[in-house]
């Protein structure tokens, strides 16, 4: 599914697959699935049935923390679907320094063209490049 939501696109067939939680109930079942995007960025994608009132499918983004507190309930309910050692690589106290930050940057169409250039030659993310700028400095 992908889904804009405010300037920012969301793809669960590009970001990478984190943890899933089972939700079933008498009338009703839906699953959660944890994603992360390329950039940083996390959000659930959720589809399911609830019962006679509705059913369907949709995408939400989530903070650092909020993703983490998704992630350690998943993991409380089944720790197959939602592994420590996903956990411990997205969620340790060494990550909290990477915290991703989404942003907005206006650029020419010449700059961009560049930075979509570098990113493909790289094989990195066009926001891992300006990081790298920023910070070499």
């Amino acid at each position: 599914m992908k889904k804009r939501i405010d300037t920012l696109m969301y793809d669960t067939e590009t970001a990478k697959k984190l943890a899933e939680y089972r939700h079933n109930y008498d009338d009703a079942a839906y699953t959660e699935i944890l994603y992360k995007k390329r950039t940083g960025e996390y959000f659930i994608y959720g589809e399911g049935d609830a019962g006679a009132y509705s059913s369907g499918e949709d995408i939400k983004p989530l903070t650092y923390k909020q993703a983490q507190k998704w992630f350690e309930k998943a993991n409380n309910d089944d720790d197959s679907l939602a592994p420590d050692k996903v956990y411990n690589r997205e969620f340790s106290k060494a990550q909290k320094d990477e915290v991703k930050e989404a942003t907005s940057i206006n650029l020419s169409r010449t700059a961009k063209r560049k930075l979509e250039q570098m990113a493909l030659k790289q094989g990195t993310s066009q926001s891992k490049i300006v990081e790298n700028l920023i910070l070499s400095k």
